[in-house]
């Protein structure tokens, strides 16, 4: 049996999940509800319904750990949840505690009556104050695009507000698991999704804080389940210390050791996991994620091979590979990953987003935008959201449309999303477009606000040179050499940075008349890094200001050598060879240098070129 092989349960956070509830049949239900539900609608009475019998299981560790995930009633001394939420953390001793969502009412495990790790399902035998009971559904008769109601216990297993519902509409069926599009939380696994009727299903195996989407195991699985159980149960404590239970605590010991930051830590979890259960496929896809995260990305894409090949089918799996091989400069394999992807989810805004970035790495901007309109269309929910719209403007800049990535910044920034990164990434790009279109005072505004953001030194350090520049075409000298100054100051450990900065500075200093000013950060500038073109005509156009012919001639001589097709530096030569009364080989120069301005920008540069030339005849 190919263990986990249509299930990730383990593809969401240690005992975390999904929990949903819903009652036996109307009559029975009726005896937990007041009358006044009648008055309700539909979904919320499927909601209040769905509470009675639903659950919070909290987990408490030796070590102080708490967790939490979700169950529900399917008889009345039968709770169904994930194996994942019991099986605990290898190595470590836990306790459990069972709450109803609905009353002040606690259940007492007395033991596990049947197991489904394949599947990701336990029912476990309790005892305490009576519930309601959930009737399960027939989850083949299941359709594409189907309504459906999660009731779950997300957040602090202390707070009051238990049982909230999340609704969502099925986007992926298949025998082993369905695709449910719905922003589904932490702290829902093993609990029931409902349909319209007030029926169950399907069980949660997966959600996330970022994700527009989750999984859940069809009710049927649960319904086989049912009808194999023992009529003696077993204790926790040898349910865990089957090899399939184990595999899933040493599989959460890795998941815990990712939550905390130790991605080494989780593979040797993972490693743990698959050597006792070598088939289990979500737990691949999960090492391979975490070999990813540390630049491995042979190794990732070596295990999500191994979990796509014992039967994980999921959608995402496709994407992370597509991801690792875009890293190992793949595209046409990366691409082929984002294609079954979308072939296996056509509503995955994750795979039309990595599918337009990898095009555009390719400089194929219109299908790369194409493939944002898609995500953007699909309105995903959550930070993804405002990140297509700055995915798209990113792409139109480069492809020349300047208003329009301004338009999708302004869309970006409006959602506010809560991710600071973003609407940093939005705001500085926003300024560079204005101020390529020459809006250098509305570029200003969109850098103070990066400054206010307070992001990482690298980033803040270049959205003082970008505001520099803005001020220096406003002609504003003071304002842009005290920016350029502040940039050095927060960087000071990136040579090439810093030397570039110098280069900005020298060439503001010399448009404002401070030649000797300009001639001092081009020393510095070269002497960080002589291999700056730029600083070398920066400093021969400051020499010849002073009179200094020879040393100006020397700075073009060496820009142009650097920089053999360096136009503007053999228009600048052959100015100061005129100055010296070299006509010919100042012709030479400038005829070199109106031969090599080919491009648009270099407009005002040949005609300047041209007029100098006439005027030599």
């Amino acid at each position: 049996m190919k263990f986990i092989g249509k299930v990730s349960a383990l593809i969401g956070c240690l005992a975390l999940g999904f929990l949903l509830s819903y009652a036996d049949g109307l009559a029975l239900q009726d005896t937990h509800i007041e009358r006044n539900t009648l008055l309700l609608n539909p979904n919320q009475r499927t909601a209040l319904i769905g509470k009675t019998a639903t659950v919070i299981l909290i987990v408490n560790a030796d070590d102080g750990t708490i967790g939490n995930g979700s169950g529900f009633f399917v008889g009345r001394d039968l709770i169904v949840t994930s194996v994942h939420v019991l099986a605990g953390i290898h190595g470590k001793s836990y306790t459990w505690e069972m709450r109803s969502v609905h009353q002040p009412a606690q259940y007492t495990i007395k033991g596990v009556v049947a197991s489904d790790p394949e599947y990701d399902l336990v029912i476990l035998k309790v005892e305490g104050k009576e519930a309601g009971v959930l009737q399960l559904g027939d989850s083949d008769a299941v359709k594409l695009g189907e309504k459906v109601i999660a009731v779950g216990t997300h957040g602090s297993p202390h707070k009051n507000a238990l049982g909230k519902i999340i609704e969502g509409t099925i986007s992926r069926i298949t025998d082993g698991f369905f695709r449910v599009k719905a922003t589904l939380l932490p702290g829902y696994s093993g609990g029931p999704v409902l349909n319209g009727t007030g029926e169950v299903i399907g069980i949660c195996i997966e959600g996330g804080e970022t994700k527009s989407s989750g999984y859940i195991i069809p009710s049927n699985r649960l319904k086989a389940l049912l009808e194999n159980m023992s009529e003696q149960e077993k204790s926790l404590e040898e349910w865990r210390a089957e090899p399939m239970i184990r595999a899933y605590a040493l599989a959460n010991r890795g998941d815990a050791e990712k939550v905390i930051g130790s991605a080494k830590g989780a593979i040797a979890g993972y490693d743990a996991a698959i050597r006792l259960t070598p088939d289990f496929a979500a737990v691949y896809a999960k090492r391979g994620s975490a070999k990813y995260n540390l630049g491995d990305y042979k190794g990732a894409i070596k295990d999500y091979n191994a979990a796509i090949g014992t039967g994980l089918d999921y959608a995402a799996v496709y994407v992370n590979r597509g991801v690792a091989k875009r890293n190992l400069r793949h595209p046409k394999e990366a691409i082929k990953d984002y294609n079954t992807a979308i072939r296996l989810d056509p509503e995955n805004v994750e795979a039309y987003l990595n599918r337009g970035n990898l095009r555009a790495d390719l400089g194929d901007y219109e299908i790369a935008i194409e493939d944002y309109n898609t995500a953007i269309r699909l309105k995903p929910k959550g930070v993804i959201f405002p990140l297509a719209y700055v995915k798209r403007a990113s792409a139109k800049s480069d492809s020349g449309d300047k208003n329009g990535a301004i338009t999708d910044y302004d869309e970006a920034i409006r959602l506010k999303p809560n991710t600071r990164g973003i609407l940093i990434v939005a705001y500085l790009n926003r300024g560079i477009a204005k101020f390529d279109v020459g809006n250098n005072q509305s570029a200003i505004e969109d850098y103070d606000e990066v400054i206010r953001l307070k992001p990482k030194n690298a980033v803040l350090a270049s959205t003082y040179v970008h505001r520099a520049d803005a001020k220096a075409k406003l002609e504003d000298k003071d304002g842009s050499v005290k920016d350029y100054a502040e940039s050095v100051r927060l960087a000071p450990e990136d040579v090439d940075f810093v030397a570039y900065v110098y280069s900005k500075r020298a060439a503001v200093k010399l448009q404002h008349s401070d030649s000797k000013g300009a001639i001092e950060d081009c020393d510095t500038a070269i002497l960080l890094d002589p291999e700056l073109a730029e600083v070398y005509k920066t400093r021969g156009e400051a020499q010849s200001n002073l009179g200094n012919h020879s040393g100006a001639t020397k700075d073009y001589d060496t820009a142009v050598y650097i920089k053999p097709d360096y136009a503007e530096a053999y228009y600048k030569r052959g100015c100061v060879k005129v100055e010296i009364g070299n006509v010919l080989e100042a012709k030479a120069d400038l005829r070199t240098a109106l031969k090599l301005a080919k491009w648009e920008s270099d407009r005002v540069l040949m005609a300047d070129i041209e007029e100098k030339l006439h005027l030599l005849k």
